[in-house]
């Protein structure tokens, strides 16, 4: 009788699986057909997602495009100032949905250079600023903060200069790239503001750094000018 039980437990199984989707067919069926909604937008999401992206692209390749023939020009020619109202249009529609993506950020940068080259100190301090808070992570960011700092420096801050360039270092380390330089900077612009000690200082952790790295790699060439300047100042 146990192994007679036993056998119909599954037909009795079967028997209240269907009386159940039997009654609740409506509710089955509209949760099946959510699920399949949620798939399809998911799907369309990332494909436009995808597309947007590459859109942004290939719009930031026009704009290095155009940066490109920006440079070639002369400044006083008569279709340069049309030229540059075109680009700065672009660069601003891919800067209008963020720089926080690789699209973003380089278009800004671009806007940067082109105010740098233009000698309009305070707005490209101002993008790079904002390139260097929203790609921390990247080469840009380093990259931003030493030009933003070149920057406050035509702009007579050297303060803010020297408290950039010690940025890129506390922030990114010795291993940064940007770091010999930045060490340059710092002694370069306490000579420039008559601390000598605090240049020699400067220069003696550069060359003392990069000189001679641990990692056997060659001389910075800021090391090399930084011992120059030692040299000199020595005698």
């Amino acid at each position: 009788m146990e192994k007679d039980r036993n056998q119909d437990n599954p037909e009795k199984f079967s028997d209240r699986l269907n009386d159940f989707i039997g009654r609740h067919r409506k509710a089955i069926l509209g949760v099946f057909i959510a699920i399949i909604v949620a798939v399809i937008v998911a799907c369309v999401a990332l494909v436009l997602v995808h597309r947007s992206a590459e859109a942004r692209v290939n719009a930031l390749d026009d704009l290095e495009g155009q940066y490109a023939l920006l440079s070639m020009m002369d400044s006083g020619s008569a279709g340069y100032a049309d030229a540059v109202s075109s680009f700065r249009l672009g660069a601003e529609d891919i800067i209008a949905e963020g720089i926080d993506d690789y699209a973003g950020a380089k278009a800004q940068y671009l806007l940067a250079d082109l105010a740098f080259a233009e000698k309009d100190w305070t707005a490209a301090a101002a993008y790079y600023s904002g390139i260097a808070a929203a790609q921390s992570d990247t080469y840009l960011a380093p990259l931003s903060l030493m030009n933003e700092a070149v920057c406050y420096e035509n702009l007579g801050d050297n303060e803010k200069a020297l408290s950039l360039y010690t940025q890129v270092i506390d922030t990114y380390g010795e291993d940064c790239a940007y770091a010999p330089k930045a060490m340059f900077s710092m002694g370069r612009l306490y000579v420039g503001m008559g601390e000598m000690e605090l240049a020699e200082a400067e220069f003696e952790t550069l060359t003392g750094l990069y000189l001679a790295p641990a990692n056997g790699g060659s001389p910075s060439e800021y090391a090399r000018m930084a011992e120059a300047f030692l040299i000199n100042f020595a005698e």
